[in-house]
């Protein structure tokens, strides 16, 4: 779709075509193909998963000098374009961030937000701020020191993913916990999760480092000010996002549920059990 700006914005609609909207936003690296992890599961319960890619992303138009406050706006022109009023947001890793924004600006329109192991607001965030994540992508005070050299950090790490893929991947393999192992062993005869991460990938290191410091940076309101419901899902043995910073969203959200899970990764979203308990839970609401 064309937004007011004449942005293109790409889009995957899935699930129940009638079902109970909800707006997903990917991780990072991740794209819209995301959706497709859920589509059985929400199409068997009854939810329609709408997920955009973000600005520079897979199909989706660059935007320059990108601020998080941004991604309502087009998640609500989104919604609009397709007649929706009021959904859930959710969003997992990455799109964890741009789940809290959307509760913080849309209040009349997001009935509940669902943060899947996301970050959390380093401007308020007193723990370490690290130059390096254990994802090998920038940490917040890289963010905060340079953004040109954040910007640097990422094309050579997305330069050497895309053309080493199977390096990627062996990589991605070694970091991740035993059960996130299984998990992606069982996922991977898709090919699914490889088109997903490549197409992200493959939209180079300007657009990847603009969406990575939009959420390292200032998000420009306070955890506080989030008038809507969050659930915050976070596994216990995530390699790549610290318990610590789920702990954190939640002591300073003012509606929050948490849920830490024994022995979950980082991938936890994937697994059929885990969906179908989460569809279910949503259905109730």
């Amino acid at each position: 779709m064309a937004l007011g700006d004449g942005r293109k914005l790409a889009f995957t609609d899935l699930g129940d075509p009638k079902g109970r909207p909800i707006l997903f936003a990917h991780g990072m690296p991740g794209c819209r193909l995301e959706g497709w992890f859920f589509h059985e599961q929400a199409r068997r319960h009854g939810f329609r998963l709408i997920t955009p890619d973000r600005p520079g992303i897979g199909a989706s138009a660059f935007h320059k000098g990108r601020v998080l406050l941004d991604y309502p706006a087009d998640a609500a022109a989104l919604a609009d374009a397709l007649g929706i009023e009021r959904f859930i947001h959710m969003g997992w890793s990455s799109g964890g961030s741009r789940t809290l924004a959307c509760a913080y600006a849309l209040p009349e329109r997001v009935t509940l937000a669902v943060s899947l192991s996301g970050y959390t607001h380093f401007t308020e965030y007193h723990g370490t701020h690290s130059l390096v994540e254990s994802t090998r992508w920038p940490g917040p005070k890289l963010a905060e020191t340079s953004l040109l050299l954040l910007r640097a950090a990422v094309t050579v790490v997305v330069w050497l993913a895309r053309r080493h893929p199977g390096l990627y991947f062996r990589e991605a393999r070694q970091m991740i916990s035993e059960q996130d192992r299984a998990l992606l062993q069982s996922f991977m005869h898709t090919q699914l999760f490889q088109a997903d991460q490549l197409t992200c990938l493959e939209s180079g290191g300007r657009a990847i480092a603009q969406d990575l410091q939009t959420e390292l940076l200032d998000w420009g309101f306070k955890l506080r000010d989030v008038n809507v419901p969050v659930w915050i899902y976070q596994g216990s043995e995530d390699p790549f996002v610290p318990v610590d910073y789920a702990r954190h969203l939640a002591d300073h959200l003012p509606d929050v549920d948490f849920r830490l899970m024994p022995e979950a990764g980082h991938l936890y979203p994937l697994s059929e059990r885990f969906q179908e308990a989460l569809f279910l839970r949503l259905g109730m609401r």
